[in-house]
């Protein structure tokens, strides 16, 4: 290779690539998430499978308590129901893997344990006095 385009390939690589609206699509967890568990590498996608979920479920957490809420994941919940739950709605939903997977965790987990709304203190009406 010439001395030029080795000068134009590290220039090119320092050049910044297009960012993504996370690090992972939901096509690449759900491929992390259902690895093979006769592959070789099935251990290290478990882990990474779950490491990301339970990730992105403490940053819901810490969002919901910085705003003054709580979690709508009740607390018994294990990390493997948030695994089974962030499967299964990503099987569900094919059309939604494009999209960002932290996203698709957060739809994931609100389907499964919606939040509560909180209820409002009924209005009171002031009673009206008839004239005479």
């Amino acid at each position: 290779m010439k001395p030029r385009h080795l000068l134009i390939l590290a220039a090119t690589a320092l050049l910044p690539a297009a960012a993504h609206a996370g690090f992972y699509s939901g096509d690449e967890l759900y491929a992390v998430c259902t690895a093979d568990k006769e592959g070789k590498d099935y251990f290290e996608r478990s882990y990474e499978c779950l490491g990301y979920i339970s990730g992105a479920v403490d940053a819901f957490n810490t969002t919901r308590e910085a705003n003054k809420l709580k979690s709508c994941i009740p607390g018994g919940v294990t990390i493997n129901e948030l695994r089974t739950a962030t499967v299964t709605y990503l099987s569900r939903n094919p059309i939604d893997r494009k999209k960002a997977a932290s996203s698709q965790v957060f739809a994931a987990t609100r389907k499964a344990w919606p939040c509560e709304t909180p209820k409002k203190a009924p209005v009171k009406k002031k009673a009206t006095r008839k004239k005479r």
